[in-house]
């Protein structure tokens, strides 16, 4: 899926350090975005090169944010 549409999606049915899931993450286009507008995510993706190329994405997205990590947890 195309990144403007990913970053769409993501803004319209996701608020900031809301997990934003998806079953089939593919190459982590949905984590890539939701990571990048400070949500937190979860992906599940059976295919090795997928998952591999998936975290390569979600690295990238992450080294754009400001001190952030992947596992940050928003405070009650």
């Amino acid at each position: 899926m195309q990144l403007p549409v990913t970053e769409r999606i993501v803004k319209l049915w996701s608020a900031p350090d809301e997990v934003v899931f998806s079953p089939f993450a593919g190459i982590g286009s949905e984590g890539h975005e939701a990571v990048r507008l400070g949500r937190r995510f979860v992906g599940i993706e059976l295919k090795e090169s997928y998952w591999k190329t998936a975290c390569r994405n979600l690295r990238e997205a992450e080294g754009t944010l400001d001190n952030r990590s992947l596992f940050d947890v928003a405070a009650p």
